[in-house]
């Protein structure tokens, strides 16, 4: 039997002491409390958990009273039987009472459909658990996606005002005839260019915040960014199929697909059961009042019911089989679902090796572009190297400087992805992730 564990957010996040007014913990609180995807899906749980006590209550007996009153006016032509002392025409009232009792003794469907709502509350609890971890993930991408947009804008802006530097540069050499007009021209589109560039990272940066506030329901106008400098530390432990058969193990997704089967399982019994016997206890009580033709009488019984299904035009076969089916689906998702894990925490696993190898690489290219970028402007300067030759130089440093930030990005997210394929995400996950930010803009 598939283990569920249980995530507990509330109590470990409000003992946290709060970093900032938007810092990533204090975001994901208000993504908590505003995200219309976690609400829906507490609200599945919470129907869900409710087929429990209706099944339960199926066991139980049920009690009807009825109660019902006639006024009567009745009248002859016939003198010769009316009574004496009688008038011909007659009014009077009369009064029904009843109480009824149904007690199930025997009924399979009750039994199984009782196996069945718990598997279903099982299922309901586990995706309710993967929605939680979704939100963490949701959080920390849309978060993350704002601060890489809040970089592209930075190095956009750095590269627009260095090229503005060159543009100078060359315009001046071009009026004293240092240089031709074509390294002039070639200087104001690549400055054009870049200018056009920060103006689309502006434009970015604003859509980024509005896919965060998707899920926080309000603004965030100012955010903490990550350190200069993280230690990067690999997986633990440090080996795949470990980490791929935890996910077999804990990943919620897959649990509430296997609770799925187990219904589907359940049901197909449920259906089958509509051939089987019914076994009751019924018992009632009447009380009527006098009449003038009637004497008021009181009736009680007791009996044992069975009930025997013959012939329901073939409902109960063609349930079964779609029932069969449904099951077959079931299993089939299963196995969709069971794929799915795999895949994505190996892939999560190998991203994050990668981008730890990465964001030491793109380290080291930072400082490879910027010996790269001093020596080509000192050629330059000389007139050994063209201005296209500066320009290639110093895009190729932004781009490196962008790069090296993402890649640390992509770590943290690769992280938590993995820890949600293996079913271990949770609040001390998002505080760890949070001690690595700093100041707010």
């Amino acid at each position: 039997m598939t283990r569920l564990k249980t995530i507990f957010l509330l109590p470990l996040l409000w003992f946290a002491a709060p970093v900032g007014a938007s810092d990533l913990l204090n975001v994901y609180r208000l993504a908590q409390s505003n995200d219309p995807t976690l609400q829906a899906a507490k609200e599945n749980q919470l129907a869900a958990i409710e087929t429990l006590p209706q099944a339960r209550a199926q066991f139980f007996p049920t009690i009807q009273a009825t109660a019902a009153h006639t006024a009567n006016d009745t009248a002859t032509n016939n003198a010769a039987v009316i009574p004496p002392n009688t008038n011909a025409k007659t009014h009077y009232n009369q009064s029904v009472y009843g109480l009824s009792l149904n007690q199930p003794v025997f009924y399979y469907q009750q039994w199984v459909q009782l196996s069945k709502s718990s598997e279903q509350v099982k299922q309901a609890n586990a995706a309710f658990a993967a929605a939680e971890q979704d939100l963490m993930v949701r959080t920390v991408q849309r978060y993350f996606g704002v601060l890489k947009s809040f970089d592209a804008l930075k190095f956009a802006t750095a590269q627009r005002k260095a090229f503005a530097k060159f543009l100078e540069q060359t315009e001046q050499r071009y009026k004293v005839g240092l240089i031709a007009i074509t390294d002039a021209q070639i200087a104001k589109a690549q400055y054009d260019s870049a200018y056009a560039q920060e103006i689309a990272a502006e434009n970015d940066l604003s859509n980024k915040k509005e896919i965060l506030r998707e899920i926080t329901g309000e603004p965030i106008d100012s955010f903490s960014f990550l350190r200069a400098t993280l230690s990067l530390k690999s997986p633990e432990p440090e080996n795949i199929e470990e980490w791929v058969n935890k996910a077999f193990e804990y990943n919620y997704s897959l649990q509430a697909q296997q609770f799925s089967v187990n219904a589907s399982r359940l049901d197909i019994r449920l259906k089958q059961g509509g051939h089987l016997p019914s076994l009751n206890i019924n018992s009632s009580m009447t009380r009527q009042n006098d009449t003038p033709y009637t004497p008021g009488n009181r009736n009680a019984q007791v009996g044992l019911q069975i009930a025997m299904p013959i012939f329901s035009g073939g409902s109960v076969r063609s349930a079964t089989r779609q029932a069969v089916h449904l099951y077959e689906k079931a299993k089939r998702d299963w196995e969709t679902a069971h794929r799915q894990t795999e895949s994505s925490t190996r892939q999560a696993f190998r991203g994050v090796m990668t981008q730890i190898s990465q964001v030491n690489a793109l380290n080291q290219a930072i400082v490879s572009n910027k010996s790269a970028l001093e020596a080509t402007e000192a050629a330059f300067n000389v007139g050994t190297r063209t201005i296209v030759d500066v320009l290639n130089a110093q895009t190729n440093l932004i781009q490196a400087e962008k790069n090296y930030a993402n890649a640390r990005y992509d770590y943290i997210i690769q992280s938590i992805q993995l820890k949600q394929a293996s079913g271990i995400l949770n609040p001390e996950d998002i505080q760890h992730i949070n001690a690595w930010l700093t100041a707010t803009t």
